[in-house]
Parts: structure tokens; sequence; C-alpha cells
């Protein structure tokens, strides 16, 4: 067999070969197994032998992401249809993750050069639908009838996932120490599932707030069917904006991803001010372990999925919460919960890619389908993790012992004293 390399030439001239020449060395020297074919049916194979995973060039355009392959330019060159896989994506973009997409690609000297032959791309902006305005029909068909948009909890191997969203809620409920005639406020409330647990099985009186008019009329018909309309108020409404109504308890559960690190401060202070005093608030948080080098900004997320969004490091959130004036009662790490939410999100959506894509365009479900791939693998090379935060907004000469007892201890009262 030919190797891939002396067939480059007749494959595509010019500039447009000279860098698919140099894709094609890049895998060879990380042994990356794969076939890339072009439109004409040709192919370049990396190795000899039986492969598992092709490549199909379909649009002469992704010959750019080729310039500087990373994951981004990949990404981007997938999401819009450049090219196909043939395969499971998800091992392919796990086999070339460490060798290719999680290193900062410096630019060569064939890059700096690329400017004389090609035309840069147009620094157009992705106007694709807003991302929590996309139908809701198109979410519930792989986060399931709890409509979770944020990790579950897995009690074992054979919990499914609807249990795990269920059981994440639950522990958020005993966290927060909701009972009866609490008044909760829901930042960035979804599609309502929590604020619906929450009034439903403790109880409280909530409101919760969206940016999204989907979600809010998805929440509010679905308060409807359960009764709650008296218990659970959805509004539109920015966190800025939360004016002088006092809360009981407050959660914030997936949401603050978007706030940045720029507004954290101001988020917590929102939040600090909305507290009765002996308030607890709980935050379930992406936290990110990787200090980004600067002239790295751009990336598959901040473009597709989440502009303007910030992953920050966890002792940042905790710096920036005291700061305002909470304290820190119990930070748990949820990390490998998300990777098997992850994989049954990955498992939904491929199962179901044809029902997806008579609701979305096929570019839209490939971004989704990508991101949650490229999310996986992150958080199970330890890149970016899942907190939950409670804070505690305590009085100055007091504070409630219950608050500070530990699940571990073998004893404990339930009882609410004070310690003064």
């Amino acid at each position: 067999m030919k190797s891939g390399l002396a067939k480059v030439s007749k494959f595509i001239p010019g500039i447009e070969g000279i860098f698919l020449k140099k894709f094609i060395q890049i895998l060879k020297r990380e042994m990356i197994p794969i076939e890339i074919i072009d439109s004409n049916g040709k192919k370049y194979a990396t190795i000899s032998g039986d492969i598992q995973h092709k490549l199909l060039i379909k649009d002469p355009k992704f010959f750019n992401a080729l310039i500087s392959p990373d994951a981004f330019s990949l990404g981007e060159a997938y999401v819009k249809g450049y090219f196909d896989v043939s395969g499971s994506i998800r091992e392919l973009y796990e086999m070339v993750w460490e060798k290719l997409l999680n290193t900062d690609q410096s630019k060569s000297l064939l890059t700096r050069f690329s400017k004389y032959f090609i035309k840069p791309q147009e620094t157009e902006k992705q106007n694709i639908e807003y991302h929590y305005d996309i139908p809701s029909n198109f979410y519930k068909l792989f986060l399931g009838e709890t409509m979770g948009y944020t990790c579950g909890y897995y009690t074992d191997s054979n919990t499914d996932m609807s249990e795990a969203q269920n059981e994440k809620m639950e522990i958020i409920c005993r966290k927060l120490r909701l009972k009866k005639g609490d008044h909760l406020l829901d930042i960035g409330c979804g599609w309502g599932n929590f604020a619906i647990y929450a009034a439903k099985y403790y109880r409280v009186r909530v409101v919760g707030i969206t940016l999204s008019c989907e979600q809010k009329k998805y929440a509010d018909q679905w308060i409807l069917r359960e009764g709650l309309e008296q218990k659970v108020h959805i509004k539109i409404l920015n966190y800025r904006d939360l004016g002088k109504e006092k809360f009981d308890k407050i959660s914030c559960v997936g949401m603050s991803e978007h706030v940045g690190r720029i507004n954290m401060n101001l988020f917590y202070k929102k939040v600090y001010n909305c507290l009765q005093d002996d308030g607890l608030f709980l935050q379930h948080t992406i936290t990110t372990n990787i200090k980004r080098k600067n002239g790295y900004k751009n990336s598959f997320l901040d473009t597709f999925m989440f502009p303007g969004g910030e992953l920050m490091f966890q002792q940042e959130l905790i710096n920036s919460a005291t700061g305002s004036g909470f304290e820190l009662l119990n930070a748990e790490n949820f990390r490998v919960h998300y990777i098997k939410t992850l994989g049954d999100w990955i498992f939904q959506m491929e199962t179901n890619k044809d029902k997806l894509i008579k609701i979305v365009s096929e570019n839209i479900y490939r971004i989704y389908h990508v991101f949650f791939i490229g999310s996986l693998v992150s958080f199970r090379q330890k890149e970016i993790a899942l907190f939950q935060n409670l804070f505690y907004k305590s009085k100055y000469y007091e504070s409630t012992l219950n608050y500070f007892l530990t699940p571990f201890s073998k004893k404990g009262s339930k009882n609410e004293s004070k310690i003064t």
C-alpha cells in the first residue's frame, strides 16, 4: 500500500494540498489511525491495515481548518458539515484529544505564510438560535422527563438518568434544609424542574427566574399540570434586576457559568442582599482547573454554545462569595457524576438523532453532540469539575448549629440550636 503522503499532490493542488499533507504528517506522528477520503473517493490512510475511523471531506472549506488544526477549527468544520466521520465520533474524539485537541497550537512558519495564499475567513459571528430558546421538545428527547440540564447524582452503576436527576434535586433540597413554608428563589430555573420538585415534595413557595421565554412557557405549563400555580411563579428576570424581596433559601443550579469572572462579585452581592439572615445559598456550577494562555480566548464553547460564558476556578468562586459576606459551609465535587450524565445525554442524542434533526437543523444537532462529547472528555481528564457550594448568611453574633453538622458524624442533633 502506498503512503497517503505520496498521493497528496494528486489529490489537491496548491496550498490546500500542502495543508492536507501537513495534517496527515501530524496524524502519523501522533500515531492516530484514520483514513481521509476526498469527494472523489480517493483514500489517504495514516497507517496500513484495518482502520475503524474515516474522515470524509465534503466541502473545500474544510482545508481552512487545517491551517492550524485544533479543537476549535476542527470542531467548527464538523458542525458546519465540512466533513463527516464514519465510526464513533466519541471514540475518535477521545483518541485524538490528548494528542491533537488538548494542545495549544503555536503558529508555525506554514501558518504565518498561509495569509499570502488563502484569503482569511471573515470573522462573521454565528447567528444560531439562542441556546435556551430552542424548542423544548428538542431538549426533552435527550434530557428526559425531568428536563435536568446539569449533572445528576448516580448512587450506583444501575442508576438511570431520571433517577440521577431526581436524586440531585433531593440532595439540593436537603442541603438547603428546605421546610414547609420556606420562600425559595431559584436563579436560572430552566424549565422549572427544581422549582416544581421543591414545591411538590417540600411544600415551599418558589420564585424561579430565567431569561428564556421558551423555558418560562414550558415551566408554566408544567406547573399547571402539577396544580402548583399557587406555589411556583416563573419570571423573565435578570439576576441584576432582583429587587428588595427577601428569601429564606436561594439556589442557582447550572446558571452561574454564564455570569463571568468580571460580574461574579456583583452576582454574589445580589444573592446576599436577597437572602434573609440565617439563610442558605446553594450554587451548583462547573469550574475549571486549567489556566488558559493569553491569546487563546476563542473556543468552541464561546462561539457556538455559551457566548459570554466563563468558567472559573473553585477558589475564585469561594473568594468572591466570602468577600461578599457569605460563609462557606460545604463544597462537594460531582465531577464523576457529570461524566455519567453526559454519557447518558450522548446516548440519547445518538438514539434519537432522526427525531432531533426534524426539530432543529443538523448543524445545531452537531453542535450539541460534539460539545457533550468534548465536555465528557474534559471532565474525565479533570480539566473541569462540578461543585456544589453551600454558603451561609450568618448573623454577626450567633449561628445555627444544625448548619454546621456533618452527615459523617456518628452523633448529631436535628434541633436547630444556636451558638451564641
